[in-house]
């Protein structure tokens, strides 16, 4: 193993001229992107490693926040370069639980600086006051009497040195960051090129911001290991205008572009055909749907969308990771169809995958398979005695090898109990990913979060599947996202909280919605529901795109979510009475 530095050393010089990172402020747009070789990225990250040892100590760690852009990619390899631990988040937003999670995370990691670029330097000198934390030393490393890059001083070669902290999990007031090491980020480098199957001098590109794992990793750090080529784009231009990100693989001939499912269903679903002339997509190897649960359906109409536009029939391929296995695990990779297997609903409930014939109608669920896992060790075992379980039985994921991390940041606690489990049968040292899935054929199959997962009268449900039938029914509801969840009252029911795009919608029409999606549930999930329907925007995701089930739930249950309108079952409307409900107004059965 060797570090990140010393690893860009040997690329540099291998690689001088070739073109390492390239940022495109909006592909859609003409205008010359702003691109580094090796040679020039090398120089620059040892420039504001530099700067950074003037500063501070090997093993100090500092928040970067800053806009999307090539001085945040430099910031990071500079902090890998100096041995300062780098906090990868999102810029201030100026909503307050962005900003408390913020003051949280700096809190926790006991952070030694804040890192930014001149243009937003006043922007987190202004946040940082208001936030109790003007006592941190802000450096801006971009300024225009940078240190030489000969000033850099040498560390140690230490592959088990920290490279990173992840906060990609924990409550707002509580976060947790996953420790990852020099050792781990090598080991997941070859990991992700071997299963994505991809070349050294592939190109990636894509639209994942760096404060998220697939981002940071996926887009920047291990393709810069393996001496590849990557494009940025912001992820604000994409929201704004999908088609951007296929231009973007279009204009710059991208190998392989990772994004969530709910990207691909954007470009679905809010790109006019009219908007696509001229689009080419015959370059694109692999597009990676992971980071959240992949729908089999958005896997068929994406590439019939856009197979006229050279899209190959193999292109899309699902993938499954996590921050706490540095990142990647398993994907279908490049050289064929994505495996989409139909099983039967009901064994599914009760824990089993059962293959039914294609053409079988009603009871049925379509899963995507995410590749084998020849990578790591795996193993699929019941959460509760921690028994390992059969190929077709559903279990928790569980995973041991060298890309696994190291911990969370001072929880010794939380550590020993996620990432040092032990099977019944007395194998240790996995790591409980929390996430449900079955081995069949050799391919991995995700089907939920244990943390989310619905248990109704001893069935178990997915809430994708609840919220994708939701979608399917109303065209008010189709471009919106819904989270499901159950309540205790005292058995558990089902809540489902949509975004619902219905305009000036009578009390009268939104309860036409309501019912339709209630009607639909029952017929297919013989599960009886409460429905609220809210805004667009409403319902809270990650910066990844991950819905938040959790959070809403919370608020649901707190009275602090706004409804536009509100269909509870008598058993839920009792459960919230003595609350704050004013928000929820609507109709009770």
């Amino acid at each position: 193993m060797t570090s990140f530095r010393a690893r860009m050393e040997i690329n540099a010089e291998r690689f001088g001229e070739r073109t390492a990172f390239t940022y495109a402020a909006d592909p859609l747009l003409d205008g010359t992107p702003l691109s580094y070789s090796y040679a020039e990225i090398h120089d620059a990250a040892r420039r504001v490693g530099a700067l950074l040892q003037g500063r501070l100590d090997a093993g100090d760690r500092a928040m970067l926040l800053y806009p999307p852009g090539p001085q945040l990619a430099l910031a990071i390899l500079g902090c890998l370069y100096s041995g300062v631990i780098p906090i990868v988040v999102p810029m201030p937003d100026g909503q307050q639980r962005r900003s408390q999670r913020l003051i949280a995370i700096v809190r926790n990691a006991r952070a030694a600086a804040l890192l930014t670029e001149a243009n937003v330097a006043g922007d987190v000198a202004a946040w940082a006051a208001a936030a109790g934390v003007a006592d941190l030393p802000c450096l801006v490393t971009d300024a225009i009497d940078m240190p030489g890059a000969e000033q850099l001083r040498e560390l140690p070669e230490d592959p088990g040195r920290i490279a990173f902290l992840q906060y990609t999990s924990g409550s707002t007031s509580q976060p947790r960051g996953v420790v990852v090491t020099h050792a781990n980020l090598a080991d997941n480098a070859g990991v992700y090129q071997r299963i994505l199957d991809m070349p050294s001098d592939a190109r990636f590109g894509g639209w994942l911001p760096m404060h998220h794992d697939f981002g940071l990793i996926g887009l920047l750090l291990s393709p810069l290991f393996v001496g590849s080529s990557t494009v940025h784009m912001p992820a604000s231009v994409f929201l704004r205008h999908p088609q951007s990100w296929l231009f973007l693989i279009d204009r710059f001939d991208v190998h392989a572009s990772p994004a969530p499912n709910f990207a691909f269903e954007m470009c679905l679903r809010r790109i006019p055909e009219e908007k696509l002339a001229g689009l080419d997509l015959s370059r694109w190897r692999l597009a990676i749907n992971g980071a959240e649960p992949i729908q089999a359906s958005t896997l068929t109409r994406f590439r019939d969308r856009f197979a006229p536009y050279g899209l190959r029939p193999t292109t899309i391929g699902p993938g499954y990771g996590l921050a706490e296995a540095t990142l990647a695990v398993s994907c279908a990779g490049q050289h064929r169809l994505p495996r989409i297997t139909r099983v039967d609903a009901e064994r599914l409930g009760r824990g089993e995958l059962r293959p039914v014939p294609a053409e079988t109608d009603g009871g049925t669920r379509d899963l995507v398979g995410c590749g084998g896992v020849s990578e790591m060790d795996i193993r699929i075992v019941d959460p509760r005695s921690r028994a390992l379980l059969p190929d077709g039985e559903v279990g928790e994921i569980w995973l041991r090898g060298p890309s696994i991390a190291r911990g969370y940041w001072e929880n010794p606690d939380a550590t020993a109990a996620v990432f040092d489990a032990e099977t019944a049968c007395g194998e240790r040292g996995f790591l409980r990913t929390g996430d449900l899935g079955v081995r069949l054929d050799d391919e991995l199959y995700i089907t939920g979060r244990i943390k989310e997962l619905l248990i109704i009268r001893g069935r178990n449900l997915y809430p994708q599947d609840l919220e994708a039938e939701a979608r399917s029914v109303h065209p008010a509801l189709a471009l919106g996202v819904g989270a499901a969840f159950s309540v205790p009252v005292p058995e558990e029911q089902v809540v489902l909280v949509h975004e619902v795009r219905a305009g000036k919608a009578t009390p009268a029409e939104l309860a036409e919605i309501t019912a339709v999606v209630r009607r639909q549930l029952s017929r297919e999930f013989g599960v009886e529901a409460s429905v609220v329907l809210v805004r667009p925007g409403a319902v809270q995701r990650t910066t990844s795109g991950k819905i938040q089930r959790v959070a809403i739930r919370e608020s649901f249950q707190d009275g602090s979510l706004a409804a536009t309108y509100a269909d509870l079952t008598s058993e839920v409307r009792a459960h919230l009475a003595g609350r704050d409900q004013r928000e929820l107004a609507g109709a009770a059965r």
